[in-house]
């Protein structure tokens, strides 16, 4: 069950993960593979080609490129991770399931998720969550409550893993959405090369 106390959401009863499958989820993400929920099992994929946000390529239209120098929204990392991630489930249960939650929620506790959220007079309004291997960084999902915020999040972002040293921010697959920044589309053998050079490199996430 999940209750909603003005901005923040909780559950209010957990599913317990095992360890074996966080490890075999880390194992999963460190070969390339991604997990998803499919007819309620979890199991892990990949997509040929994948897509990754590269940082020359990376384009941010300029309507958003100004509002995002007003600094609407103050912009935090990691200061509410599992409202991020139920708040990005909200209409979308078949995409993130409770056990995929809690899954997160363990990664996070080691270091290997993390949220970009957008804040607004005190209120959570918008945010990205994802999960981060060596200088890899994998955007899971986003969502906004207040036009822009997920959007003002991702340029955010992509600002804090250039700096971070990271390689690149693989989004897996694009859509009309993401389409706007510019993804490239990297067939699978190639991706794979470029991702083992990624997890076996070393780059952090900060504000």
């Amino acid at each position: 069950m999940i209750s909603s106390r003005g901005n923040d959401l909780v559950a209010s009863n957990r599913v317990a993960v095992p360890e074996e499958v966080v490890e075999a989820t880390i194992a999963a993400y460190l070969a390339g593979y991604f997990p998803m929920s499919e007819d309620g099992e979890l199991d892990y994929f990949t997509c040929d080609p994948r897509s990754l946000y590269l940082f020359d390529c990376f384009h941010v239209p300029t309507k958003l490129r100004r509002f995002y120098r007003k600094h609407t929204f103050d912009l935090k990392i990691d200061n509410a991770f599992e409202p991020v991630v139920r708040a990005c489930r909200v209409g979308r249960p078949e995409w993130i399931s409770e056990f995929q939650v809690q899954l997160y929620i363990e990664l996070f506790n080691r270091g290997c998720a993390h949220s970009i959220e957008a804040w607004q007079d005190g209120k959570l309004v918008g945010g990205i969550f994802g999960t981060h291997f060596g200088a890899a960084f994998l955007a899971e999902s986003m969502f906004y409550q207040v036009t822009h915020a997920s959007n003002v999040c991702l340029v955010y972002l992509m600002e804090r893993l250039q700096y971070g040293g990271f390689h690149f921010c693989d989004i897996q697959y694009a859509n009309e959405h993401t389409a706007r920044f510019n993804p490239v589309d990297i067939e699978l053998p190639e991706f794979q090369k470029m991702y083992q050079r990624a997890v076996s490199g070393e780059a952090r996430l900060a504000p």
